[in-house]
């Protein structure tokens, strides 16, 4: 049975993103695998160091005594679920080790689903930006990774916004998304970004090549839009409040949008008013 791994750290928007797993899961018949990490310190003696190792070892209790009451809640919150719906078994893991570490083992399990996690603070993408733990994820990740600002509801989500260029890898998201799409039932807008207008000829072709292949899916209620000039950050966030977009999609790979236009401006207020979820799809993306 595939899982949703959810990434916590006991912060309130951590906490927030694992109830909405749980409706993920009812509705993809997954399983929750919830994921605490620590780096133990070494303690070495003659300088002072027990009441250090002792702060550890308290710290570590309160760490497991945190994990165990969030799986409560989250029990809790499944005994709710209606009786025609998978009810999501959870799997606790307090490991020790890197975050990166961690991750490294999870790459190679090959019945994730997605990960699961919660913006630290501010707006979602104000956290892609300079968020140190969801820039260690979105490299190490194999599978794509879901950020859930605080708040946000995902349990029933009508509207997803692909931003891409109409490269390959964004053809493979798009495949990904439908096959989403076919268990939630969301429409996809595909929306291309680009921060020059080209009407040539082999940009013509290029798209009318990429709607071609998406429309040998065979997915109702796929739509295109075209966001072309400066300013391309706001555009969005204006796009996605306009249209209520619920989530919002990004490739992830060093030549992607993400990199080539997200991190290469200065944005960080615009950054702060985006609030939608952010799906990010690795572009080398296991099966």
């Amino acid at each position: 049975m595939r899982k949703i791994l959810v990434l916590t750290n006991f912060t309130e928007n951590a906490n927030h993103a694992a109830t909405v797993a749980v409706s993920f899961c009812a509705q993809l018949y997954s399983n929750i695998i919830l994921l605490n990490t620590f780096i133990s310190r070494p303690v070495l003696a003659g300088f002072g160091s027990i009441p250090c190792a002792v702060d550890e070892m308290l710290w570590e209790n309160e760490s497991h005594k945190k994990l165990n009451f969030l799986k409560e809640d989250l029990e809790e919150l499944i005994k709710t679920l209606p009786a025609d719906h998978h009810h999501p078994s959870i799997d606790c893991r307090y490991e020790e080790g890197s975050l990166r570490y961690q991750l490294e083992f999870f790459k190679n399990k090959k019945d994730i689903e997605f990960i699961i996690m919660g913006a630290r603070a501010g707006s979602t993408m104000e956290h892609l930006l300079i968020g140190n733990d969801t820039s260690v994820v979105l490299n190490r990740a194999s599978r794509p990774v879901i950020i859930i600002p605080g708040g946000t509801n995902l349990g029933q989500f009508k509207k997803v916004t692909f931003a891409c260029d109409f490269n390959d890898t964004d053809l493979d998201a798009v495949h990904y998304l439908v096959q989403l799409g076919r268990i939630f039932h969301f429409q996809i807008e595909i929306v291309y970004v680009s921060l020059w207008e080209h009407n040539n000829e082999q940009n013509i072709e290029k798209k009318t090549t990429f709607i071609s292949q998406v429309a040998r899916f065979g997915y109702p209620g796929i739509t295109y839009r075209t966001i072309v000039g400066e300013e391309l950050i706001n555009r969005l966030n204006r796009l996605c409040k306009e249209n209520k977009t619920d989530l919002l999609v990004l490739i992830h790979d060093r030549f992607s949008l993400l990199n080539r236009i997200f991190k290469s401006t200065n944005a960080n207020e615009l950054l702060k008013r985006q609030q939608v979820p952010v799906m990010i799809i690795p572009s080398m993306m296991r099966d």
